[in-house]
């Protein structure tokens, strides 16, 4: 059973999960400071068609989507489980679109980030008497 919520959209449009990309510059270059990026995004998207339709849940939490219902293009509705089996082509496309991108960028919380909070953490913070006890 896949989770669906309905949406109410006043255009077609088409939502992605962020601005997800893979760096992939080289450090060693002859040009320096040059930035190479490849785009992760575009694997990821999900049509929205004018008028009402069910799409997958997980796309109602992408910033994209949440930007359009404050800008009052997307309303979304209610959230209900539906037979994989009564999907069309279409939402299962969008079904294990909406997955795979949740597997691949953990949505908004990744691994460097993970470790990041950690070693901040873990490090002591300075303080003026620290400061004055060391001169």
């Amino acid at each position: 059973m896949a989770k669906m919520v309905q949406i109410h959209s006043n255009a077609t449009i088409r939502v992605t999960t962020g601005l997800q990309n893979e760096d992939v510059t080289n450090p060693d270059a002859h040009i320096p400071d040059r930035l190479k990026v490849n785009p992760e995004w575009p694997k990821y998207q999900v049509l929205i068609r004018a008028g009402q339709g069910m799409y997958p849940a997980e796309i109602a939490e992408w910033p994209s989507v949440k930007a359009l219902v404050a800008d009052k293009i997307l309303t979304i509705g209610a959230i209900s489980e539906v037979v994989d089996s009564t999907l069309t082509p279409e939402q299962q496309k969008d079904v294990l679109a909406a997955k795979e991108a949740k597997e691949e960028f953990k949505l908004g919380v990744s691994e460097s980030t993970k470790t990041a909070k950690v070693d901040v953490s873990k490090k002591k913070t300075l303080t003026l008497n620290d400061l004055a006890k060391s001169k």
